[in-house]
């Protein structure tokens, strides 16, 4: 049976640098990298993974757990992405994935060994929100969590987030350039993390221009398309409606799309429109879709990255981890739902 040794000295290199090579470990050479790979295919040589778990004492497997809000499904095009870059780089350092059910109710300190198949894996990405309870009852597991795409402030834990303030922020400063002067918000409940920062956002524009705030031009609703079309047609029923809707996500952009076609309203003409996100559907609505892009692929490789570092490292330091907040920014996509005209004012 070929083994590492064997690799090492047809590609000139030490047992442990083949390893590495052979591992994804950045600290290799890209060159040296490539002639490790290049013996092992030579050699046919096949890893005893079970061997080598058992030496590292650990599963080199990864959970990713949804978090209760529905969105976090992974048929939902946002979070199929982030999926998609923890599964490149997790896959791409030896580590298996396994996807755990959706919690459908507060996660309980005693269904935490089922979830996550008691001892089966290394480490926990949760995706999406999931209640304080059951975040703490995964902490105390021992397991190294990375929170992706939430935050929990003083959990300890760590967390790769999209700028969403700065988000907000850059699409509304887009259309105040444009010259709207009634801008409405259209966001989640500010009571999450995800809600208060877009609006923070708003505000920063807003002040940033010099407008005003005007509450009546605010609303909030839970992400998705028909609770967007319902908030949409209560601020077109304002006495002074608004020329323009900032919408948090894409999903809720589309809401807006929606309900000012069944009022009447041409878009941009009439109302102009930015969600955020950058969907897959975002291009293709009618008009396209203007929206701040998220980088969601990248994301998930910060993250799969972040949780790999913290279950490599000796576990006498695993309680001191760093609940350092990794946040990537957003770009500004401009289609044809915001238009290029001047408001009246």
């Amino acid at each position: 049976m070929t083994t590492i040794r064997d690799v090492a000295r047809l590609a000139g290199v030490s047992p442990a640098t083949a390893s590495q090579a052979l591992n994804g470990r950045p600290r290799v050479h890209e060159d040296t990298r490539q002639r490790v790979v290049d013996a092992a295919a030579k050699l046919r040589y096949v890893p005893n993974l079970h061997g080598r778990r058992l030496a590292r004492r650990r599963a080199e497997c990864l959970a990713v757990v949804p978090g209760r809000n529905m969105a976090t499904r992974f048929g939902d095009s946002f979070y199929r992405v982030v999926l998609g870059g923890v599964a490149e780089t997790a896959h791409g350092r030896g580590y298996a994935l396994v996807i755990t059910p959706a919690p459908r109710e507060p996660l309980a300190p005693s269904d935490v060994g089922r979830l996550l198949g008691h001892g089966a894996v290394d480490g926990a990405l949760v995706v999406g929100v999931l209640d304080a309870e059951g975040l703490f009852a995964l902490r105390e597991r021992g397991l190294p969590v990375v929170l992706v795409d939430t935050v929990l402030e003083g959990s300890g834990l760590p967390a790769v987030v999209p700028d969403y303030r700065d988000g907000a922020r850059l699409g509304v400063a887009h259309l105040l350039a444009l010259g709207h002067r009634r801008v409405a918000f259209l966001g989640a409940a500010v009571g999450y993390a995800f809600g208060r920062e877009t609006h923070d956002g708003y505000m920063d524009a807003l002040a940033a221009a010099g407008r005003g705030y005007d509450p009546r031009l605010v609303r909030g609703a839970p992400i998705g398309v028909e609770p967007a079309m319902a908030a949409t047609a209560s601020l077109l029923a304002e006495p002074e409606p608004p020329t323009a809707v900032f919408a948090a996500t894409d999903a809720m952009a589309i809401g807006a799309l929606r309900a000012a076609r069944e009022h009447g309203r041409r878009v941009p003409d009439d109302l102009a429109v930015v969600g955020m996100d950058d969907i897959e559907l975002a291009a293709y609505t009618d008009p396209p879709l203007t929206t701040v892009r998220v980088a969601r692929e990248e994301m998930g490789r910060l993250a799969a990255e972040r949780l790999i570092a913290l279950v490599e490292r000796d576990g006498s330091e695993r309680g001191g981890e760093s609940a350092a907040r990794i946040t990537v920014p957003g770009e500004l996509v401009v289609r044809a739902s915001c238009g290029g005209r001047r408001a009246e004012t």
